[in-house]
């Protein structure tokens, strides 16, 4: 084997290497930009359940309002806040507690 049969089959050799780099580099950039676009993807979803959960916590806080509890016991118990209707009466009381049990010791 002579020295231009050896640069030839070196020369080919390196041009086998350059084109694997180079299908390689392609492979690993398409990969990369697929990759991106789904950490995109993942972090549009994030923020839109973000802005859901906020969408909820709100509409918690107004539920749970004194304002809208008041409305609703107005609504469904007839019962207006801060009215004497509201409390029980005495004879009531009695019956829903139990008496005091009498101490032992005294």
């Amino acid at each position: 084997m002579d020295k231009a049969q050896l640069r030839r089959g070196l020369h080919i050799a390196a041009g086998l290497i350059v084109v694997a780099l180079a299908i390689g580099l392609y492979k690993a950039k398409s990969d990369a930009a697929r990759t991106e676009a789904h950490v995109r993807q993942l972090e549009a979803q994030i923020a839109e359940s973000e802005a859901d959960l906020r969408a909820l916590r709100a509409e918690i806080a107004r539920a749970e309002s004194p304002a809208n509890i008041e409305v609703l016991a107005e609504e469904h118990l007839g019962v207006e806040i801060g009215s004497e209707a509201a409390a029980l009466p005495e004879d009531s009381l009695a019956r829903r507690l139990p008496a005091p049990e009498p101490e032992a010791g005294k």
